[in-house]
């Protein structure tokens, strides 16, 4: 985020400034998350408490949600070809009623338990979003300077970022103290695509050239 924020006059009137807020969005929401869970006396988050907001699953799937999205709608703005723009719109449609079916039909998976649905859905709309991206880069003349091109850098970043997470989360379950050893392979992978995708985030805002976003 830092980076992000040094970079920002350097990416006026760009996409790029679309996805440093969304950077910024996602340290507010990390920071929201650990004010919650680790400091109980303060008003909000006793508040939430008091109505039922007690396990991790919520707060997991708003910040799913939330960044789907964003990255949704930064795919949308460096995109080009008015056909691939309505294909984002519509896979976005569908992700959002996918994700709010699910949540009003089966409420208690919000508020109680780790559904590998969302996760899926999540990856899968983030898979053809990505895509559809790539697909236009390659067939464009924007191969030809990629890596003086900030969205190649995210998108790139963001992609196997989750490719990388999507399988340990599929077995949430096991992440228990009963089983230590995948609690501490889970957190070591985790570390790992963190790191590779925001140094990948700071590389590319320091790099790129902002008339080639």
């Amino acid at each position: 985020m830092l980076t992000g924020i040094f970079c920002f006059n350097k990416y006026k009137n760009t996409s790029t400034r679309i996805f440093i807020f969304f950077l910024i969005y996602v340290v507010f929401v990390d920071f929201t998350g650990a004010t919650y869970f680790y400091d109980i006396n303060f008003k909000p988050t006793a508040y939430l408490r008091s109505i039922g907001f007690n396990s991790k699953p919520w707060y997991n799937l708003l910040w799913l949600f939330g960044s789907m999205l964003f990255v949704m709608y930064y795919i949308y703005n460096v995109l080009h070809k008015k056909y691939n723009k309505i294909l984002i719109l519509a896979v976005t449609v569908i992700f959002t009623t996918l994700m709010l079916g699910h949540f009003f039909i089966y409420p208690q998976v919000f508020f109680k338990t780790h559904s590998s649905y969302y996760q899926l859905v999540g990856a899968f709309t983030l898979l053809i979003g990505c895509a559809i991206y790539f697909i236009e880069f390659i067939n464009s003349e924007s191969i030809t300077y990629a890596l003086r091109t900030y969205s190649f850098y995210a998108l790139s970043a963001v992609l196997i970022w989750w490719l990388i997470v999507t399988p340990i989360l599929l077995f949430e379950a096991y992440n228990t103290i009963s089983d230590i050893d995948f609690v501490n392979l889970k957190r070591r992978i985790f570390v790992f695509a963190n790191m590779f995708m925001y140094g990948m985030f700071a590389f590319g805002l320091v790099i790129s050239k902002p008339q080639r976003d």
